[in-house]
């Protein structure tokens, strides 16, 4: 499977009835059997309980992980017993978008932190999700993907914070300056075309 491939179940993610979690919430998420193995995929914002997420923009401090987005470590952590409850240890990509890949960034840090690593995780358009290099300390041996469409300004905030990994540009722009509509999952499908 390639990034496309991934991006279309993240895809999914915002229309399927999430495997776990509730709908109305941030905390929720699809689980896929592929070719590629085990695949959790978490979407992005799509309703107030995710904007609340997003704008709870406190660091807090993980052991092992330095500090992070308060919002999106409770935005996993609400989900974090049934996701890995089916996971059972099997070996998982972690997929998302937006707020979606910054959920998947929280799972990938928990479980790295517990001696499990994710096989790989793939991020499309996520935002920022420390204020420190902790968390790209820890995560350095875990394969991660993240990918930003054009100009999209949603990769770039908060400012001054940091991404667990480099990111990877594609895309055209569809406006001349930073803009948000480069950040829709249709946009980035087409550029991973």
């Amino acid at each position: 499977m390639n990034a496309r491939d991934f991006a279309l179940i993240a895809q999914e993610s915002y229309t399927s009835t999430p495997d776990i979690g509730v709908e109305e919430s941030a905390s929720r998420a699809i689980v896929r059997h592929t070719e590629a193995g085990l695949v959790v995929a978490f979407p992005g914002s799509d309703n107030g309980a995710c904007w609340e997420a997003d704008f709870d923009v406190l660091p807090v401090s993980v052991p092992g992980a330095g500090e992070v987005h308060s919002g999106f470590l409770n935005a996993w952590r609400a989900i974090s017993v049934p996701v890995l409850a089916a996971i059972a240890g099997q070996p998982v990509t972690l997929v998302g978008h937006s707020l979606g890949a910054a959920i998947a960034l929280m799972a990938a840090m928990d479980m790295t932190i517990s001696g499990n690593p994710p096989a790989a995780v793939y991020c499309f358009e996520p935002p920022r999700v420390s204020p420190d290099m902790t968390l790209r300390t820890l995560l350095a041996s875990v394969p991660l993907h993240l990918f930003k469409n054009g100009l999209d300004i949603v990769p770039d905030v908060p400012l001054g914070w940091q991404h667990p990994a480099l990111v990877t540009h594609i895309g055209k722009p569809a406006l001349p300056f930073p803009n948000v509509l480069d950040h829709a999952i249709e946009r980035v499908i087409g550029a991973l075309s």
